[in-house]
């Protein structure tokens, strides 16, 4: 299938680029008006600079339409040739694709146990900087020589490595977020601390749904070289990265309330299966007859959550009226 035969696919994915791209405005919005005040400057100008990027994106794609559709419409000879603003949406995509991944791969990094940290990490890396590479090497061919004919050679010597190092990072950072959330046996005798660890458990398996399912589907089309279809998911694929990255930032303060309960539950389940023998108290007396209770010295209260026993020990005091 060539181009003139799916002209169809290729606005439709153009439309729903346009829809998310309406997204990652109102989520960058968002994240400037009310959450930004809470982050370092690094992260802030990474939320600025996919966005930037994905409006470049947008105005490329928009040319790319504009250009086959209406400029060249009954030009036959027009589609003998890659237009500019293909490889250069194409670049603008690769540039954000990987930002998101090396974002990820950083929190990845904080959250592994030191001794492992860049055991793991180095992996995800290493395919996001060879997606990177073989992502350079497409933008630059197609620039370099834009005739159609010469498309098939391109596919299968950058092309389709680029989609699977990209694929495959995608899964290493999902499986790594899962094992990472889920590695914390304490969390089981809160069940709202793990309903906690459910929910970002969940975040991090939608955030990765999407991606590697339009991933894979790109690498499927690469492989059968359907030219139209590539274009397609290749206009789409960038506004889910930025949009899974600013919904990671923006879902903060919902995860934070919900964690502020659990932990609550947590201190609430210490106290009572604390020993009162363990507070040291001194009762002496008043002048005029009456018991008083000083407390000597700060008390160690066992923050090890235990099962709470059935009987309930109660302190009795008799004072005097």
């Amino acid at each position: 299938m060539g181009i003139p035969d799916g002209f169809g696919c290729i606005i439709i994915t153009g439309l729903i680029s346009a829809m998310l791209y309406g997204i990652t405005v109102l989520q960058t919005y968002v994240y400037y008006m009310m959450y930004s005040s809470e982050d370092t400057s690094t992260v802030k100008f990474l939320v600025a600079a996919t966005c930037i990027l994905d409006t470049l994106h947008v105005s490329f794609m928009c040319h790319t339409l504009y250009y086959y559709l209406v400029t060249s419409y009954g030009v036959p000879t027009s589609l003998e040739y890659i237009i500019w603003s293909y490889p250069a949406s194409s670049l603008m995509n690769l540039l954000v694709v990987v930002m998101v991944q090396l974002f990820f791969a950083h929190k990845i990094c904080c959250l592994c146990r030191h001794g492992v940290r860049w055991l793991v990490t180095a992996l995800i890396i290493l395919f996001v900087l060879a997606h990177y590479g073989f992502g350079m090497v497409v933008t630059v061919l197609v620039l370099y020589n834009n005739k159609m004919s010469n498309l098939t050679q391109t596919w299968y010597y950058s092309v389709t490595p680029s989609v699977a190092t990209v694929a495959v990072a995608e899964v290493l950072i999902t499986v790594s977020l899962y094992v990472l959330l889920n590695d914390g046996g304490f969390y089981s005798t809160c069940p709202r601390a793990k309903r906690l660890v459910n929910t970002l458990v969940t975040y991090a398996a939608n955030r990765c749904l999407l991606t590697l399912l339009v991933v894979i589907s790109e690498l499927v089309v690469n492989a059968e070289q359907l030219a139209s279809w590539t274009m397609g998911l290749n206009f789409i694929v960038g506004k889910l990265y930025t949009n899974s990255f600013l919904a990671s930032l923006n879902a903060r303060e919902h995860l934070r309330s919900q964690g502020s309960t659990a932990m609550s539950i947590l201190n609430i389940s210490a106290l009572q299966s604390a020993d009162p023998s363990t507070l040291s108290v001194d009762v002496g007396k008043f002048k005029n007859g009456r018991r008083r209770f000083d407390v000597c010295e700060p008390a160690d209260i066992d923050i090890t959550i235990e099962p709470a026993s059935h009987k309930t020990t109660m302190l009795r005091a008799d004072v005097e009226v």
